[in-house]
C-alpha cells in the first residue's frame, strides 16, 4: 500500500514558499524607499531654524560641499634611477632674487602747462632757433619775451640772462599809465585773453595791472626797431659816384667806385640753404643762415664791395655788395673778409668766413638784400 500526499499538505507548503518569497520582496522595497527618502540629521536641521545673524562656514572644497570624499593624487613612481631637478635660492646672489627689467624708450611723460617764467643763460654757440625749440617756443617769442632785447635785436650774447615765456606771445614790465587795452593794442593781444591767463594772476573783478607787474599777452608781439645798415647810396649803373657813408665806422669806404654790374639772379650765400636764427620780419629785414665757425660765405651777385669791416651796430664784421643795377646786399657777423673796399667780386667768391662777431650768440650769418625803389626785402623772395 503506498504513502500519497493529502491535498491539505501540498496547499499548505505552496502557500508557505510564496507567502515567504512575498514577505522577502516587501522587506527589500520597504529598505529602498528608506534609503531614497530618509536622510540623516535633515529632521534636526529643520527643527532647529538658524538664527537671523548666525555665520555659516562654507566647504572647504567642492567635493565636502558634495559629500564626497576628497580628492587625493598618489602620483607613480619615478623610474629607477630618475630624479626631479632641485631649486634652491642663494642669498648673496642678485640674479636669483631680482628680476632685471628693461627699460620702455617709448614711455610717455604728459606734459604739464607751465605758467612761470624761467630765467635762461646764453651759453657760446646758442642760436635763437635752438633756444626756442629748447622750450617748444617760436622763437620771435625769444625776444619778445625780453624788453630789454626787443629794441635791440641780436644783442643775445654769451651769458645774458634772458626771460623764457611759458607759452608764446609777449611779455611787459607794467609802467605808469598803463592799462590792459593799451597793452593789447601795443602788443597785438586780446585783453580776455591777458585776463584768462593763468600766470598773470589777474583777478576778473578787477581787472587793472599794477605797477611792475609782469604780464604776458598770449599770442602778442610787438613793433621794433628796425636795424640800421651803413647808408651806402646805392647805384643804378657801371659808374659808382658815392662818397663816404653817413656815419664813420671802421669799415666805411670812401667812392666813387666802377666795377662790373650783376644781374638779377642771386644764389645763396652760405653752403646751408636754412636757418639757425630769426627769419625774416618787418623788425628784422634779413635771414640768419645756418653757418659754422669758418664756414665759406659766397658773393650772392656780381658786384662791387662797398663796406668792408667793422660796424657799431651790431653787424660784427660786415661785407655790402653794390651790384650796380638798384641793389645791394650785406653779410654780418663774419671771422674773416677777404675783399677789401672798391674791389670787384663775381657771384659765387668767397668772400669771407663765418663767424660770430657784433651782437650775435653763435655763428651764423645774417644776409640782407635791399633795393633802391623797395627798400629792405626778404630774401625768401630772390634766392633759389
Amino acid at each position: 500500500m503506498s504513502e500519497t500526499s493529502s491535498p491539505e499538505q501540498g496547499v499548505s507548503r505552496e502557500t508557505r514558499i510564496w507567502i515567504a518569497a512575498g514577505t522577502f520582496a516587501a522587506v527589500l522595497l520597504i529598505a529602498a524607499l528608506a534609503l531614497v527618502l530618509w536622510q540623516p540629521g535633515q529632521s534636526d536641521q529643520a527643527e532647529a531654524p538658524t538664527p537671523a545673524l548666525a555665520l555659516t562656514t562654507r566647504p572647504t572644497t567642492e567635493a565636502e560641499a558634495l559629500g564626497l570624499s576628497p580628492f587625493t593624487y598618489d602620483p607613480e613612481p619615478l623610474p629607477a634611477g630618475a630624479a626631479l631637478p632641485q631649486f634652491t635660492i642663494v642669498a648673496d646672489s642678485p640674479s636669483s632674487v631680482e628680476l632685471p627689467r628693461q627699460a620702455n624708450v617709448d614711455t610717455n611723460i604728459p606734459t604739464r602747462p607751465r605758467f612761470e617764467i624761467e630765467k635762461y643763460t646764453i651759453q657760446d654757440g646758442d642760436t635763437v632757433f635752438g633756444i626756442a625749440a629748447k622750450y617748444n617756443l617760436e622763437p620771435d617769442t625769444i625776444i619778445w619775451g625780453n624788453p630789454e632785447l626787443a629794441d635791440k635785436l641780436n644783442r643775445l650774447t654769451t651769458g645774458t640772462t634772458i626771460n623764457i615765456l611759458p607759452i608764446n606771445g609777449a611779455l611787459r614790465v607794467v609802467q605808469d599809465g598803463d592799462t590792459l587795452e593799451k597793452i593789447a593794442r601795443v602788443f597785438h593781444g586780446k585783453v580776455e585773453e591777458i585776463i584768462a591767463f593763468a600766470g598773470n594772476d589777474i583777478d576778473p573783478e578787477n581787472p587793472e595791472p599794477k605797477l611792475g607787474q609782469t604780464i604776458i599777452i598770449p599770442g602778442g608781439w610787438r613793433d621794433n626797431v628796425v636795424w640800421t645798415l651803413p647808408d651806402v647810396p646805392i647805384a643804378t649803373g657801371a659808374k659808382r659816384t658815392t662818397s663816404s657813408v653817413s656815419r664813420n665806422e671802421p669799415g666805411s669806404c670812401a667812392g666813387p667806385f666802377s666795377g662790373p654790374t650783376g644781374g638779377f639772379n642771386f644764389v645763396w650765400p652760405a653752403n646751408n640753404h636754412f636757418l639757425s636764427g630769426f627769419n625774416y620780419s618787418g623788425s628784422h629785414p634779413g635771414l640768419d643762415i645756418s653757418a659754422g665757425m669758418g664756414a665759406p660765405i659766397y658773393a650772392s651777385e656780381t658786384g662791387v664791395v662797398v663796406f668792408s669791416g667793422g660796424s657799431l651796430y651790431g653787424y660784427g664784421l660786415l661785407v655790402i655788395v653794390d651790384h650796380g643795377n638798384g641793389w645791394q646786399t650785406a653779410y654780418a657777423h663774419l671771422s674773416q673778409i677777404n675783399y677789401g673796399c672798391g674791389q670787384a667780386i663775381s657771384q659765387g667768391a668767397m668772400l669771407g668766413l663765418a663767424g660770430s662777431t657784433g651782437n650775435s650768440s653763435g655763428p651764423h650769418l645774417h644776409f640782407e638784400m635791399r633795393n633802391v625803389d623797395y627798400g629792405r626785402v626778404n630774401p625768401w623772395n630772390y634766392l633759389p
